[in-house]
């Protein structure tokens, strides 16, 4: 196969690489020999390198610093190519391992209680200035603020624990 069939067939690769991975970004690029291949990069992840080798599609990637480096072949040249992508998003895309169960626990309770924490304070402040500045100063207003500053507080405390638990 001549780089010019090369050339069309990593085209049409591109072309599949823009529908069905956008947030993929790709170039064409030439080894020093004169073959051409498809630089692909992936957020969060590493570069890789796609070729044809004898009418099969070579993965190679260069990932960042401590992670493993996969080798893979896609596939026949013959293949389809939103086939070929789908074989490769796998690969690409980086494995992101959760937390422990206990570093979870702490980070979404810090968060939770310093989120409501805040907005129980800012809720209190605003509310006092409001209600003082209209003349309701009266033992029962300063309670109802109170009572409704901390449920802000509670409310939005736990419902920034429940989000930042689920961001695992």
């Amino acid at each position: 196969m001549g780089n010019a069939d090369q050339e069309k067939a990593l085209r049409i690769l591109e072309a599949a690489l823009d529908l069905r991975a956008p947030v993929v970004r790709h170039r064409l690029k030439k080894f020093p020999e004169g073959a051409p291949f498809l630089w692909l990069s992936f957020p969060g992840a590493g570069g890789a390198a796609i070729f044809l080798d004898r009418r099969q599609w070579i993965y190679l990637s260069e990932p960042k610093r401590g992670e493993v480096a996969v080798q893979l072949s896609a596939g026949q040249v013959d293949d389809d190519p939103a086939l070929v992508i789908e074989r490769l998003l796998p690969v690409m895309t980086p494995v992101r391992r959760r937390r422990s169960t206990a570093v979870r626990v702490l980070a979404a309770s810090g968060i939770g209680l310093a989120s409501g924490a805040g907005v129980g304070l800012l809720s209190a402040v605003l509310m006092a200035i409001l209600v003082a500045g209209n003349g309701y100063l009266s033992d029962t207003s300063t309670v109802v603020v109170y009572a409704l500053a901390a449920l802000l507080g509670v409310a939005s405390g736990l419902w920034m624990a429940w989000r930042w638990w689920r961001l695992g």
